[in-house]
């Protein structure tokens, strides 16, 4: 009986409320507290669950599936942590990387996440996160030929790269480079 009781009184509007309103301010607080916010075990909260099983679906095949998941997960960890924070670029890429494998078939949003992470961008300076950043070239430059938009701005950032002396053939793709910076 008691198992029935729990059940039921989970599902009590009045609860769902206050718990929903106890969890933003739990967001808000983190969001306003670097110390809470960029502890490894608040990442782990916040990702782990979810990243596991999209990780699980995109090694299935299962695109759509796991960019649902990603996108649930991205929206919340944008709410807590910075637009360019690793957390949040990392989670973007991914997103990125994820629906780049689809095949054309997410064409939709793979625009319009791809150009996110790609304004996102714009202003990130830390060498980690530079890492991720060529493999997101390489992934855009094949989703806009995919979706037969123009790629030539992008193709000029990456030869502007070649030219400053980085290494932009041959890299990781774009789902390795953010498992990579994950582990680091």
């Amino acid at each position: 009986m008691k198992n029935i009781k729990t059940v039921v009184g989970n599902f009590d509007a009045n609860l769902i409320s206050t718990r929903c309103a106890a969890f933003e301010s739990l967001l808000d607080l983190m969001s306003n507290d670097s110390r809470l916010r960029d502890c490894p075990a608040a990442i782990t909260f916040f990702q782990d669950v979810e990243l596991s099983e999209a990780k699980r679906l995109i090694n299935e095949g299962k695109f759509d599936q796991a960019l649902s998941i990603l996108e649930t997960s991205f929206k919340l960890l944008n709410k807590v942590y910075t637009d360019r924070s690793r957390v949040v670029l990392c989670a973007l890429c991914r997103i990125v990387a994820c629906a780049g494998a689809s095949d054309g078939t997410l064409a939709g949003p793979v625009e319009r996440w791809a150009q996110l992470a790609l304004r996102r961008y714009e202003a990130v300076s830390d060498s980690d996160l530079l890492l991720i950043y060529i493999p997101l070239l390489h992934t855009c430059i094949n989703i806009w030929e995919t979706l037969g938009r123009d790629k030539s701005k992008l193709v000029e950032e990456l030869n502007d790269l070649r030219k400053r002396g980085m290494k932009v053939d041959s890299v990781p793709t774009l789902m390795e480079a953010v498992d990579t910076l994950d582990t680091m």
